[in-house]
C-alpha cells in the first residue's frame, strides 16, 4: 500500500510538472522598418516563472493578415534572468504586408504559471496578447509605443502599490490606457476573471473604505490601495496611440500589456523619493538632477533606477551609478542628459524613478514620474528695418535646430517687456502680440506691409517669433528676443473714439486726433483740413469736415447696440476735398465695446477695440471699472476696481469684492470700462483713455452647485461597526448609517448650497432612489435592516441647479461568526446543542454579545472523527436552522461517543460584494456527555 502511494504522488507530481505553467506576463510591439515599404519588426516579450520545466516559445504569432508562424523556444532573441523565479524572453519576428490597412498581430501559447490569484486554474488557462498597427498613408510613418519597464512587480498586504509600465513612443505620438481583462484566446476572457481589489479583497491603506483598483487614463500610472491577501495577481491594459493630423487626434493603434503583481506580507515600508520639479529645457542644453531615496526601515539598503525615452534616444540620458547598485539610506544617483535638437518634441518626457528597498522580508519599490520638455531655442539675431510705403522688413538668422516648419512673425504696436520663464514657451498670452505672417523655415525674413494697407502713422511696431515643428513630434520654440521700428508720423493720427453718453438714437462719441508731425511741410505746408468718416459694418461714409480743429462730437447715434469705426482724410486747407487733392487717410479706429457674461450674483466683463494704437500698455496697464449701485445715488455710475490686462485680459468679473457685497440674482447693474493705450511714441502723449458704451445686465443663477466631497460613514470601518454592536443583543436589527461629507468650494461651481439630495440603493447593480434631503452636511438613515447599501449625495442650490452626483460610496456588513469548543447532549436542557455562540431562547442571556452571529445567510457545515471519517454534515436552508443545533449525533442519529471532533464550516453572509459574502473555518469540539 505505502509504494501504491507512493507511485501516485510521483505519478501527480510529474502531471503537475507537465501540464505546466509558466507564463507570468507579456507584450508585442512593433517597429517598421522603412517609411516606404510595408515591413514590420515585432519584439515578443515575455516573463516566464522558472519554477517551471517549460521553456517560453511553443505558441502561434499571428500576424494578422492571415499568416502564422510557429516559435520555437530555443529561437530567442535574448534571455535574461530578472529576478527570483523570474525569466524574461525576447524574441523578434520580421513580416512584410501586402499592402496598407489594419492588422492586429498576436501571440497565444499554453499556459499561465499556476496559483494566480484572481483567475480560476491559471495553470490550465492559454495566456494571449494582441497588439493593432495601421498601415496608412495619411498617418505616415509610425512604430508602437513600448514599454520600459518590466511588467512583473511585488507589493505587500495592507501597502499601496503603485506601478508605471514606462510607455515611450519613439515618434512622439500621444499614448492613453484603459483597463482591460487578460485574455485566453482572441475574444476570449480568462475564466472567472476578478480585478485585484476584488480578488484581494480588503481595506485601503489608510483602512477607510474597501480597497480599489485605478489606472490614470493618461500618465499608466497602476494604483491598488491596497493588496489585502497574498498571491499572484495578473491585470491587463491597453496602451492606445494618437496622433493630431488636421487639428483631429487619430487612432493609430494598440499595444495590450498582460502583467503581472505579485504580493506577500511583510513588516517592511516602502521607500520615498525626492526627484526634481517638472522642468523644461532648451535643446542643446545639458540637463543634470540629483535624485534622492530614503527608506523609512533604518536596516534597509536601497537603490534608484530611471527608465524612459531619454535612455533610448542618442546621445542617452544616463543616471549613476549604472548598474544601480543597493547603498545605505539615504542614497542618491545623479541624473545626466546631454539634449539636441533632434529631441525637440511637444510633449513631455516622462522619465520614472524606482527605489527599490531589500527588505526586510519582501522588497518594495516606489516610483515617481520627472516630466521634461525640450523646448527648442528662439529664433536668434533679429532685425527689423523700415522699407518704403510704410512697411517694416524682419530678418533674421537661419533655422537649423530640427524639423522645424515654420517661423511665425508676431507684432504689436509699443514694447512689450518679456524675458520667458523655464516652460513659457511661444508668444505671451496677455502680451497684445498678433500673428501677422508665417513663412517656411528655409526663409529668413519678411516683409509686414499691413496685407498691402501699409502701416499706420507714428505708431511703434514691435516683433518677436517662434519656431513651430512638424507634427507628430510637434513643438513651439521660446519667443525670440523684440525688434521695434517706428513708423513716421506723416499721416493724421487717431488718438480717442470715446463714447460719451448711452442710447439707443442720441448717443455721442467723441473722436479726437493729432495733425502729421511728420509730414514734409515744405510739399504740403499746414494747415489742414480734415474729412471724417464712420463706418459701421463695414461701410465707411463722410460726416464731417473739421477745419482748425482736431476734435469732433458725433451724435444721434445708437451707441447702445453699434460699435462704430473712424478714419479721417487729410486735405490741404483751401483745397475742395475730393480724391485729386487727398493728402493722406489715417488708421481706422473703432468703438470700445463692451459685453458681459451673467453668473452667480456676479457679472463678467468683456471688452474689445479694433484701434491703431496698443490698449495693452506695459507703463500705463489699467482699464478702470465702472458700476452704479453703489453709492447713496443708485444710478450714478462710479470707479469700482482696475484690472491689470497685461496679467488678465481684457476681462472682470464683479461679484462685489470690491466693497465685500454679493451682486443681488434680481438687480441689475450697469457698467462701462475705460481703457488706456499707447502707440509707444515719445512724441505721442499717452495714455490714450477711452470709454465704452454703458451696458447694463443682471446676475443668472445658470451655474451648477459644487458636489460634495470627501464623503464618509460615522462608522467607517468593521471595527467600528463591530464595536457598535458590542452591546446589541443577537437579535437586533434597528440599524441606521449616518454619513459625513464636507461642502465643496472650488471657483469652477456655484458653492451657495440651499440643501443636499441623498440616493440610496441596498444592491451594487440597484437603480438608486431619492431616501431625503437635508441642509447640513451629514444623514442619518435610520430604521435598516442591516448596514449595507450604497449612496451617492448630490448639492441643490436656491434656484434648483443640481449639482453632479458624488462619487457612489458603499458599506458593508461586519460578519461574525463564533463556535464553542464543548458541549454537552445529556438532556440536561443546558449546553445539549453546538451552535454559534447564539442568544436564543434557550439560553439566559449568559454569551457576550460580541460573540452574537450576525448579517448569516447561509451554513454548510462538517464534521469529522479524529481519523478524517466525515460523521455529520448539515445545510441550513428550507426548514434547516442557520444556527445548526447538532445534537451531537452522526448521520444515522446515533450518539457520537465523548471524543473531540473537528469540523469544517462554510459561511455565507450578507454582504454587497460577492467577493466578501463567503468565509470558511475550521475548528474543534470536544462532546462531554
Amino acid at each position: 500500500m505505502k509504494n501504491l502511494l507512493l507511485a501516485i504522488v510521483i505519478i501527480l507530481s510529474v502531471s503537475t510538472t507537465a501540464h505546466a505553467t509558466h507564463i507570468r506576463a507579456g507584450e508585442i510591439t512593433a517597429k517598421r522598418l522603412g517609411c516606404n515599404g510595408f515591413t514590420y519588426e515585432f519584439t515578443l516579450t515575455a516573463y516566464r516563472d522558472t519554477g517551471s520545466e517549460i521553456l517560453f516559445g511553443n505558441g502561434i504569432f499571428d500576424f494578422g493578415d492571415g499568416e502564422t508562424v510557429s516559435l520555437n523556444p530555443e529561437g530567442f532573441f535574448k534571455k535574461e534572468l530578472i529576478d527570483d523565479e523570474i525569466e524574461m524572453v525576447q524574441f523578434k519576428l520580421q513580416h512584410t504586408y501586402s499592402g496598407n490597412g489594419s492588422f492586429t498581430v498576436s501571440y497565444n501559447e499554453d499556459y499561465r504559471n499556476a496559483n494566480i490569484v484572481n483567475m480560476n486554474n491559471s495553470v490550465t488557462v492559454p495566456f494571449f496578447v494582441e497588439t493593432t498597427i495601421r498601415l496608412d498613408p495619411f498617418f505616415g510613418c509610425n512604430d508602437s509605443p513600448v514599454f520600459l519597464i518590466p511588467p512583473i512587480d511585488k507589493g505587500a498586504v495592507g501597502v499601496l502599490f503603485f506601478h508605471n509600465p514606462g510607455a515611450f513612443d519613439i515618434n512622439g505620438d500621444s499614448i492613453s490606457f484603459k483597463m482591460t481583462i487578460p485574455q485566453s484566446r482572441s475574444g476570449v476572457n480568462v475564466p472567472n476573471y476578478r480585478f485585484p481589489d476584488v480578488a484581494g479583497g480588503g481595506q485601503n491603506s489608510q483602512q477607510t473604505g474597501p480597497a480599489t483598483y485605478t489606472l490614470d487614463e493618461i500618465l499608466g500610472d497602476v494604483i491598488w490601495d491596497a493588496p489585502g491577501m497574498q498571491g499572484e495577481f495578473n491585470i491587463a491594459f491597453i496602451a492606445e496611440e494618437w496622433r493630431k493630423i488636421s487639428g483631429e487626434w487619430r487612432f493609430l493603434g494598440s499595444v495590450t500589456r498582460d502583467m503581472q503583481i505579485i504580493i506577500g506580507e511583510t513588516d517592511n515600508d516602502p521607500p520615498e523619493l525626492e526627484i526634481p520639479l517638472d522642468t523644461c529645457i532648451e535643446a542643446g542644453a545639458l540637463l543634470e538632477a540629483q535624485i534622492i531615496a530614503t527608506d523609512p526601515n533604518e536596516e534597509s539598503l536601497v537603490k534608484i533606477e530611471a527608465f524612459g525615452g531619454p535612455f533610448t534616444l542618442s546621445p542617452a540620458a544616463t543616471l549613476s551609478p549604472d548598474p544601480a547598485v543597493f547603498s545605505e539610506s539615504p542614497t542618491t544617483s545623479d541624473f545626466s542628459w546631454q539634449t539636441t535638437c533632434d529631441h525637440i518634441r511637444e510633449d513631455p518626457y516622462l522619465i520614472r524613478f524606482k527605489a527599490t528597498d531589500n527588505g526586510p522580508g519582501i522588497r518594495l519599490t516606489s516610483f515617481e514620474t520627472w516630466s521634461v520638455t525640450v523646448v527648442p531655442p528662439s529664433p536668434k539675431n533679429v532685425v527689423a528695418e523700415s522699407k518704403p510705403q510704410r512697411s517694416i522688413e524682419i530678418s533674421w538668422d537661419a533655422y537649423d535646430c530640427g524639423l522645424a516648419e515654420v517661423i511665425q512673425v508676431y507684432r504689436r504696436v509699443d514694447s512689450f517687456d518679456f524675458d520667458p520663464e523655464n516652460c513659457e514657451i511661444g508668444i505671451p498670452e496677455n502680451g497684445g502680440y498678433e500673428l501677422v505672417g508665417a513663412v517656411p523655415v528655409a526663409q529668413n525674413s519678411f516683409l509686414d506691409d499691413n496685407a498691402g494697407r501699409g502701416l499706420d502713422f507714428g505708431a511703434q511696431y514691435c516683433y518677436r517669433l517662434v519656431a513651430i515643428f512638424e507634427l507628430p513630434t510637434g513643438g513651439v520654440s521660446y519667443a525670440s528676443e523684440e525688434v521695434c521700428q517706428k513708423i513716421a508720423a506723416t499721416g493724421p493720427i487717431i488718438t480717442n473714439v470715446s463714447i460719451e453718453s448711452t442710447s439707443l438714437n442720441n448717443g455721442e462719441i467723441t473722436v479726437s486726433w493729432l495733425d502729421p508731425f511728420e509730414i514734409d511741410t515744405a510739399i504740403y505746408p499746414p494747415p489742414y483740413k480734415y474729412q471724417l468718416l464712420r463706418g459701421a459694418n463695414g461701410i465707411f461714409n463722410p460726416i464731417a469736415v473739421v477745419e482748425n480743429d482736431t476734435t469732433y462730437t458725433d451724435t444721434g447715434l445708437n451707441t447702445e447696440e453699434e460699435t462704430y469705426n473712424y478714419r479721417l482724410e487729410l486735405y490741404p486747407i483751401n483745397a475742395e476735398v475730393n480724391e485729386d487733392n487727398l493728402i493722406e487717410i489715417s488708421a481706422n479706429a473703432s468703438t470700445v465695446s463692451l459685453g458681459s457674461v451673467s453668473l452667480f450674483e456676479a457679472i463678467q466683463l468683456k471688452w474689445d477695440a479694433n484701434v491703431p494704437w496698443s490698449n495693452t500698455n506695459q507703463a500705463a496697464p489699467y482699464h478702470y471699472i465702472y458700476r452704479n449701485k453703489v453709492n447713496t445715488d443708485s444710478t450714478e455710475l462710479v470707479l469700482i476696481d482696475s484690472v491689470d490686462v497685461t496679467q488678465y485680459g481684457y476681462q472682470y468679473i464683479d461679484s462685489g469684492a470690491f466693497n465685500n457685497k454679493k451682486l443681488s440674482n434680481n438687480k441689475e447693474y450697469c457698467y462701462f470700462v475705460t481703457t488706456s493705450g499707447s502707440y509707444g511714441n515719445d512724441d505721442i502723449f499717452e495714455p490714450l483713455l477711452n470709454n465704452s458704451q454703458i451696458l447694463c445686465s443682471m446676475p443668472d443663477d445658470n451655474i451648477d452647485p459644487c458636489p460634495p466631497f470627501e464623503v464618509s460613514f460615522k462608522l467607517n470601518s468593521e471595527d467600528d461597526c463591530l464595536a457598535f454592536l458590542a452591546d446589541k443583543e443577537c437579535e437586533f436589527n434597528q440599524f441606521e448609517n449616518t454619513l459625513l461629507w464636507e461642502a465643496n468650494l472650488v471657483d469652477s461651481c456655484d458653492a451657495s448650497i440651499s440643501y443636499y439630495e441623498i440616493y440610496y440603493t441596498n444592491t451594487l447593480e440597484g437603480e438608486f432612489e431619492l431616501i431625503g434631503t437635508t441642509t447640513e452636511t451629514s444623514f442619518t438613515h435610520e430604521n435598516l435592516p442591516e448596514f449595507a447599501g450604497c449612496y451617492r449625495i448630490r448639492a441643490v442650490d436656491q434656484s434648483e441647479n443640481r449639482s453632479p452626483f458624488s462619487e457612489i460610496f458603499c458599506k458593508e456588513n461586519c460578519p461574525n461568526i463564533a463556535f464553542p469548543n464543548v458541549f454537552t447532549p445529556n438532556d440536561d436542557e443546558r449546553n445539549d446543542i453546538f451552535t454559534p455562540f447564539y442568544q436564543g431562547a434557550s439560553y439566559e442571556n449568559s454569551i457576550p454579545f460580541d460573540k452574537c452571529p450576525r448579517f448569516l445567510e447561509k451554513i454548510e457545515f462538517k464534521v469529522y472523527n479524529r481519523y478524517g471519517k466525515q460523521v455529520y454534515s448539515y445545510t441550513s436552508g428550507g426548514e434547516n436552522s442557520l444556527y445548526i443545533n447538532w445534537d451531537g449525533t452522526n448521520f444515522n442519529g446515533e450518539e457520537l461517543p465523548s471524543a473531540t471532533y473537528f469540523y469544517e464550516a462554510l459561511v455565507t453572509f450578507k454582504m454587497l460584494r460577492p467577493s466578501n459574502k463567503q468565509k470558511f473555518y475550521k475548528g474543534w469540539v470536544q462532546i462531554i456527555r
